[in-house]
């Protein structure tokens, strides 16, 4: 009897361990499934198209990129918008070139209007031409999102999280850039009672009356600083895709780098790993190839009106400035200008030395204790992974920080060659 009773109180007690051992199993499993849903939760919030926020509001703002609902005011929002800055605006700085009287003539407010309108009409090319592109860019969403599945670790999604901030603030620091100068060509006119740029205006005579001066001021101030928010658009899309494809290839180079490192990897799981990095650069080459084409195009356009503009407003400082304001807003508007291709130009030379660190992290890895079949696939890998990641403006010329400093050289040729032809002296401007 004494026995049985042992018996039962030792099965009892061995049932008591296995369902507190059942629990803590249980209690595991569940920790690691709420990691696992926190984690897939962080993952699906941390997606490298949030970096393109602000860029697509704002083409939004200007009428070119069509929302799902309210379609109808939409296009009429569209319409009015682009009629008065994308058409108007360039039209009207040309009319004021072609309508203004000898006796009318400055030659420090004509370059100021032609420097402007030289900027203003390469800007709606610019952005008409994004008016076609812009479904190529969108295109890359769903690439971008087989690319942010697999940043897995704290550190990789630290990446993307950085870039989400940087492509943001890109789009703020353009604007502050740009909506500088314009305020500061503001002040300065109202202070030297004159227009900011000229404009050609037919609905009302600006000096016929303080009202209409101050109404002519406010609508080019207008126009200007909505030409100066395509400008933003257009010249910080191509930084932000660059950072893009400069941040996931960040990410393939630390994945690289860690091929045949994990003790606990098998040979075949170091090779299914390296299958995933070939995919990773495959998704990586598709989006730049996107991205290049649409670089390409618009870049042409912006290198051409960069290098005019830019002599011309030297010219402008140094010679026929008028005021200390009127020189301060020139000096503005260079910045501005050079922020136009400078960025650009030093990013994509980060873009291209980086992409060529692939092949060597390859070559570092741990390749040696692996398979046959997985160093074949490496040679493989490494052959494809030597396409250098350039861009170009027009398939003319690559964009580099070499090209800029020959749009500055071209700059200071043109401003060298019309101070050689006394323009000052010929028109009696001394």
């Amino acid at each position: 009897m004494a026995s049985v009773i042992s018996n039962s109180a030792e099965d009892h007690q061995q049932a008591d361990k296995k369902n507190i051992i059942n629990k803590k199993g249980f209690d595991n499993q569940l920790q690691i499934n709420l990691n696992n849903n926190f984690e897939n939760a962080l993952n699906q919030n941390v997606r490298t198209v949030h970096g393109t926020r602000y860029l697509f509001n704002g083409f939004r703002f200007l009428g070119i990129y069509m929302p799902k609902k309210n379609r109808v005011f939409y296009v009429i929002w569209s319409f009015l918008i682009n009629s008065a800055v994308t058409i108007y605006l360039p039209v009207g700085f040309i009319l004021t070139l072609l309508t203004t009287s000898s006796n009318d003539l400055k030659f420090g407010d004509l370059l100021t209007t032609a420097q402007a309108g030289v900027n203003t009409v390469g800007s709606s090319v610019k952005f008409t031409l994004m008016g076609f592109l812009l479904p190529k860019l969108l295109s890359t969403e769903n690439i971008l999102n087989r690319l942010d599945e697999r940043c897995k670790t704290t550190e990789e999604l630290d990446s993307i999280n950085k870039f989400i901030k940087d492509g943001n603030r890109f789009v703020v620091l353009f604007a502050i850039t740009y909506w500088t100068y314009t305020t500061a060509t503001c002040i300065s006119s109202v202070i030297s009672a004159r227009l900011p740029y000229n404009l050609y205006n037919p609905f009302f005579v600006y000096h016929q009356s303080t009202e209409l001066f101050i109404l002519s001021i406010l609508m080019e101030m207008i126009l200007m600083n909505t030409v100066g928010f395509q400008q933003v658009v257009d010249d910080s899309y191509p930084i932000i895709y660059v950072n893009i494809l400069r941040t996931h290839i960040d990410l393939l180079l630390k994945r690289i780098k860690r091929l045949g490192l994990a003790r606990s990897m098998s040979h075949e799981e170091t090779y299914e790993e390296l299958k995933l990095c070939i995919i990773d650069h495959k998704n990586i080459i598709e989006v730049y190839n996107i991205v290049s084409s649409v670089i390409s195009m618009t870049m042409f356009v912006q290198f051409t009106t960069t290098a005019i503009v830019l002599g011309t407003t030297l010219i402008n400082i140094l010679l026929f400035a008028t005021n200390f304001l009127s020189t301060i807003a020139s000096c503005f508007y260079v910045l501005a200008v050079i922020a136009e291709i400078f960025p650009l130009c030093y990013y994509a030379q980060y873009l291209i030395d980086e992409s060529n660190l692939l092949a060597d992290a390859m070559f570092h890895s741990n390749w040696m204790e692996q398979d046959l079949r997985y160093q074949k696939l490496l040679i493989f890998f490494t052959q494809r992974s030597q396409r250098v990641m350039d861009l170009s403006a027009g398939k003319l010329f690559p964009i580099t920080l070499k090209s800029f400093l020959s749009v500055a050289k071209f700059s200071f040729s043109l401003y060298t060659l019309i101070k050689g032809m006394d323009v000052k002296e010929r028109f009696g401007l001394n």
